[in-house]
C-alpha cells in the first residue's frame, strides 16, 4: 500500500516543468529497475504530504493530500531497511489504511510474499532533520519482498530522490522569496502614497515583516535638527521594544556610512564583524539584542541622494535562517523607498510648520488692525463732530474752506479705517463661514438701489441686466453684498461723465458668472498684475486723482477665494474694464422661502 488516497487538488504550481519532469524520471526509474508496479513521491506542504509524482497508478492521483500525522505516525512503527521503512501489513493503521492506495492484487504464499498492505518507503530528510518527503514504491512484479540486491538499488534511489527534492525544495523557496520580495516592494511604493510617514508603515509594516520572515521591525527617522523618532511594530503583541538609547551612539553612525555605501547589514553573533563597528561596539548590539530575545537583524539604511534619513532594523528569533541576497537587494531597495517617505514626512512638517507660523502671523495681524481700528475710531468720531458744528455756525470764507477740507479729510481717514476692518475680518483664519442659499440677483438689486446717487453725480448710466429666474449661490449675503458694492462701485467712480456700467449674471457651463462692466478709464497690464494687493493705487495719473484707499479690490479677492470662485480681469487703457466673478452654483432643492432676502442697511458689511 502506499499513502496517497486523501482529498484531491490541483497539482502544485511552484514546481517548474523541468523539476516536475525530473521528479518523474525518478520515480518511473524506481518502478521499472527495482521492479515494482507503482511508486510515488509526496512533499510536505505544512500539514499535508502532496503527492507530485507517481508512476503506474491511476489518473487523479498525483496532487492528491495525505495529512502529515498520518505519515508520521507509520513511519514511527515501521522497521529501518536502510534509508527505507517497512510497515507490515499487520501493523497497518486504520487510520492509514484511510489515506491509502491500495492494489487490487492477491498475495502469494510464503514469508517472503508482498502484501497489498504492506507500506515501504524511503523518509526524506533535509540538513536540518526536518521530514520533507516521502518515495514510495508498491507491488512489486514478483510478489516478493525485495532482495537485498533490490533493496540496494532502492537505496541508491532514495539517496538520488533526496538530492532532486531537497534542490527542488531550494528552488522552490528561492522562487517564494524573490515573490514575497516583490510584493513587499509593491506594497511599499504603494504605500508611499498615503500623506504621512506613520500612515505610510502601518500600510505596509504587516506585509514587510512577513515576507522577510522578520518576527518585528524599528524604523529610526532622523529630523532635521538632529534628533531622532523610532516607530515599532511585531507580529507577537509581547514583542520586547529594544532599548534605543542604549545603541543609538552606534546604529547612527553605521546608517550614515552604509547609505554611502548602498550596504545592508545581516548582523548575528555569527556575522558579528561588520564595516565601521568595532569590537567593543558589536558586544553592546548584541547585550541589547541578547536581553530582547533576537538572535539576528537586519539592519538597512534609509536616505534620499546622498543624504542618510534614517534606518530599519528587520528582527528574527533565531539565527537559523540567514538572510539571502534576494533578501538584501530587497531591503536596500525598500530603503530607498522608505527613504522618500522619511523625507516627504520631514517636508510636510516644515511646510506644516511654515503654514502654522504664517496663520499666528495673520491672527496677530489681525488682532493688531482691528485694535488700531477701533482705537482711531473714537478720536476721529470726536473730530467729525466737532467739524459738523463749526460748519453749522457762521464762518468765513477761508475758515468755512480749512473746515470743509477736515471734512473731506476726516471721511477718507473713516473709508480706510471702514475697510482695514473689513480686510481684517476677511483674513482672519478663525472667522467662520456659514453659508445660505442667496440669490445674486436681489444681491444685485440692493447694491444698485445702494450705488444710483453715486451714478448719478457721476453722471453714469449704471444698468443691471438681470434674468428672470433665481440664479443661487452658497454664500454669505453680507460678503457678496460688499463683494460687488466694491466692483460696481469702482466701476462708477472710474467712469467718466457719460459712462456706462452694465451688470449681468447668468448659469453658464454649470457655473454661476458675474460680470460688472464699465466704459471707464481703464486699467494697464502693469497695474492689472498687482491690483489685488492690499493698498496698492494705480500708476495711472487720472486714476490717482479719484479718492480711493487701496483695499477696495484686496477685499473682493477675499471675499471671492472663502465662497471657493474665481476672478477675471480684461481691461485696456481709455477702453474700459470688464470683471468677471465666476462662483459654484447651488445644486440642491430651492424654495422662495428658503433663499436669502434683501440685504438691508443693517445687514451691510462695513
Amino acid at each position: 500500500m502506499s499513502q496517497s488516497d486523501g482529498e484531491a487538488h490541483e497539482p502544485s504550481t511552484w514546481i517548474d516543468d523541468q523539476t516536475r519532469e525530473h521528479l518523474q524520471v525518478l520515480v518511473e526509474g524506481v518502478a521499472v529497475l527495482a521492479g515494482f508496479e507503482q511508486s510515488s513521491l509526496t512533499l510536505r506542504r505544512a500539514h499535508d504530504f502532496e503527492v507530485v509524482a507517481a508512476a503506474g497508478v491511476e489518473d487523479g492521483h498525483v496532487g492528491r493530500y495525505v495529512p502529515a500525522a498520518s505519515i508520521e505516525d507509520e513511519l514511527a512503527i515501521a522497521d529501518e531497511w536502510g534509508v527505507w521503512r517497512f510497515v507490515p501489513h499487520d501493523r497497518a493503521s486504520a487510520e492509514a489504511l484511510e489515506y491509502s492506495h491500495i492494489p487490487d492484487v492477491s498475495p502469494l504464499d510464503g514469508a517472503d510474499a508482498w502484501h497489498p498492505l504492506d507500506l515501504l518507503a524511503a523518509p526524506i530528510f533535509d540538513d536540518h532533520g526536518r521530514l520533507r518527503g516521502l518515495l514510495s514504491v508498491d507491488s512489486p512484479r514478483d510478489g516478493r519482498l525485495p532482495s537485498p540486491e533490490k533493496l540496494e538499488v532502492l537505496t541508491q534511489y532514495a539517496g538520488v530522490a533526496r538530492t532532486l527534492v531537497l534542490l527542488a525544495l531550494e528552488r522552490e523557496e528561492l522562487s517564494e522569496r524573490v515573490r514575497l520580495a516583490s510584493e513587499a516592494r509593491e506594497i511599499v511604493r504603494k504605500a508611499l502614497g498615503e500623506p504621512t510617514l506613520e500612515l505610510v508603515l502601518e500600510a505596509c509594516r504587516h506585509a514587510v515583516v512577513s515576507c522577510f520572515g522578520a518576527v518585528g521591525m524599528w524604523l529610526t527617522a532622523f529630523d532635521t535638527e538632529g534628533g531622532t523618532t523610532t516607530t515599532t511594530y511585531a507580529l507577537d503583541e509581547d514583542y520586547v521594544v529594544p532599548p534605543f538609547t542604549e545603541i543609538d551612539d552606534v546604529v547612527i553612525g553605521l546608517a550614515h556610512r552604509y547609505w554611502g555605501e548602498q550596504y545592508a547589514a545581516p548582523f548575528s553573533r555569527a556575522h558579528a564583524s561588520q564595516p565601521g563597528l568595532p569590537p567593543e561596539g558589536a558586544e553592546r548590539l548584541l547585550g541589547v539584542l541578547d536581553r530582547i530575545g533576537i538572535g539576528s537583524v537586519l539592519f538597512v539604511p534609509l536616505g534620499v541622494g546622498p543624504e542618510c534619513v534614517g534606518f530599519l532594523v528587520l528582527t528574527r528569533v533565531s539565527e537559523t535562517r540567514q538572510w539571502t541576497d534576494v533578501e538584501l537587494d530587497t531591503a536596500r531597495d525598500i530603503g530607498r523607498d522608505l527613504g522618500r517617505a522619511v523625507a516627504n514626512a520631514r517636508q510636510l512638517a516644515l511646510e506644516r510648520a511654515v503654514v502654522e507660523r504664517l496663520r499666528r502671523l495673520d491672527s496677530y495681524r489681525v488682532e493688531v488692525v482691528n485694535t488700531l481700528g477701533h482705537e482711531l475710531r473714537n478720536p476721529l468720531f470726536s473730530m467729525s463732530a466737532n467739524l459738523e458744528l463749526l460748519e453749522v455756525g457762521d464762518l468765513d470764507p477761508d475758515a468755512r474752506r480749512s473746515v470743509e477740507a477736515a471734512s473731506r479729510g476726516a471721511s477718507r481717514m473713516r473709508a480706510v479705517i471702514e475697510d482695514m476692518l473689513t480686510m481684517a475680518q476677511m483674513a482672519d483664519p478663525r472667522r467662520e463661514f456659514d453659508p445660505v442659499d442667496v440669490d445674486l440677483r436681489r444681491v444685485l438689486r440692493d447694491v444698485h438701489q445702494e450705488c444710483c446717487a453715486a451714478a448719478s453725480a457721476a453722471q453714469v448710466v449704471c444698468e443691471p441686466e438681470l434674468p428672470d429666474e433665481a440664479v443661487v449661490v452658497r454664500g454669505e449675503p453680507e460678503e457678496l453684498f460688499q463683494l460687488f458694492s466694491n466692483l460696481i462701485g469702482n466701476a462708477i467712480k472710474y467712469s467718466d461723465p457719460g459712462g456706462r456700467v452694465a451688470v449681468r449674471v447668468a448659469l453658464r457651463d454649470g457655473e454661476v458668472v458675474t460680470t460688472v462692466e464699465d466704459t471707464g478709464i481703464g486699467i494697464s497690464p502693469h497695474d492689472q498684475d498687482q491690483l489685488f494687493r492690499e493698498f496698492f493705487r494705480s500708476t495711472n495719473p487720472e486714476a490717482l486723482s479719484r479718492p480711493g484707499t487701496g483695499l477696495g479690490l484686496a477685499i473682493v479677492a477675499r471675499i471671492v477665494k472663502r465662497h471657493s470662485g474665481t476672478i477675471e480681469l480684461d481691461s485696456e487703457r481709455g477702453r474700459g474694464t470688464i470683471v468677471t466673478v465666476t462662483l459654484p452654483p447651488w445644486t440642491g432643492p430651492v424654495a422662495d422661502d428658503d433663499v436669502s432676502a434683501e440685504v438691508g442697511d443693517g445687514d451691510r458689511a462695513s
